[in-house]
């Protein structure tokens, strides 16, 4: 027999926590974590209404962690703007998934999400989808690090010059003092149009790197008490990923961010552990990139969900 419900408070979202965990699959992400989604609930709920909705049956089970903008009053999912690879849980019968988007669509809101990058599942290659950006890569099977240290001798070398200055890199865990120092520097030093010159996602930021512990790893170029650039990467499965990158600007002709991330990069491949440089397609990131996860928006009106999602389709849905 098919159920379902809605998680909208803290408390709510945290029953979830085991049913949510058990329909993480190695094709979603840190971004499906419930950890996440818990978290971006607690800091982001005036913003964004968390509705989280979760299908069952026998044979399946779905979540789709839904949030209500409370600006556009559009429907969203949860995440704010820090969220890339978004996507749905699902396992198993279709049925419940297709109950989970026929409730979402009874909300009679039009629907915004940013940055899904699996477009030809099951309902995203239903929905109307426009090009959003691409997230530059470097898979370990696609160069060595000794390959990427030949092809980038300028960069390595602004980095031997910098540890001839008497800069040095450390490594810090998502638990450690220097995460708070590092994204209150972000949103002190940055202007009105950067992500976060938002007080409120440089708190997040804190929280899901304290969340994450060791498998937030820190890297700091740092001279003494002085940070010249640091580099807050998340390991996820067998990637790396690269969130933050922060440099001092008093450092800036020495390119202290743009050294180290080549350098992690390089340790990384070192490693066996791929590069995930984030959304964003930048020249510095194009440079150590191979390859690119394109990253789509999602758009549908409230006429068009209903139209997708009637709630006579289960049937079809699963066909």
């Amino acid at each position: 027999m098919l159920k379902m419900r809605v998680a909208s408070t803290a408390a709510e979202i945290e029953t979830l926590r085991s049913v949510w965990d058990s329909l993480m699959s190695p094709n979603l992400s840190l971004f499906q974590s419930h950890r996440w989604n818990l978290l971006a609930a607690k800091t982001f709920g005036e913003r964004e209404q968390p509705y989280f909705i979760f299908a069952e049956d026998d044979n399946g089970a779905a979540i789709l962690p839904l949030a209500i903008d409370s600006r556009s009053r559009s429907l969203t999912f949860a995440g704010e703007c820090l969220f890339d690879y978004r996507d749905y849980l699902a396992v198993g019968d279709p049925a419940p998934l297709c109950v989970a988007w026929q409730r979402l669509a009874s909300f009679n809101l039009p629907l915004s999400i940013t940055a899904i990058c699996r477009p030809q599942e099951h309902v995203w290659e239903r929905l109307p989808k426009t090009l959003f950006s691409r997230a530059p890569r470097l898979r370990k099977s696609e160069m060595t690090s000794d390959q990427l240290a030949r092809n980038h001798p300028r960069a390595f070398s602004r980095l031997r010059k910098l540890e001839r200055m008497g800069l040095r890199i450390r490594q810090y865990s998502g638990d450690s003092p220097i995460v708070s120092g590092i994204y209150r520097l972000r949103t002190a030093k940055s202007s009105a149009n950067e992500l976060f010159h938002d007080p409120r996602r440089a708190e997040f930021m804190i929280a899901a790197c304290n969340t994450e512990a060791s498998r937030c790893e820190i890297f700091a170029l740092e001279h003494g008490s002085t940070l010249a650039a640091a580099l807050v990467t998340f390991r996820d499965a067998d990637w790396r990923r690269f969130y933050t990158i922060f440099y001092d600007r008093q450092w800036a002709r020495f390119s202290p961010g743009v050294s180290l991330l080549f350098e992690i990069a390089r340790r990384s491949l070192e490693q066996g552990i791929n590069v995930d440089l984030m959304t964003g397609e930048q020249p510095y990131k194009m440079r150590v990139a191979q390859s690119a996860q394109e990253l789509f928006n999602v758009k549908a009106t409230a006429a068009e969900l209903r139209e997708l999602f009637p709630a006579a389709a289960i049937a079809d849905f699963a066909a």
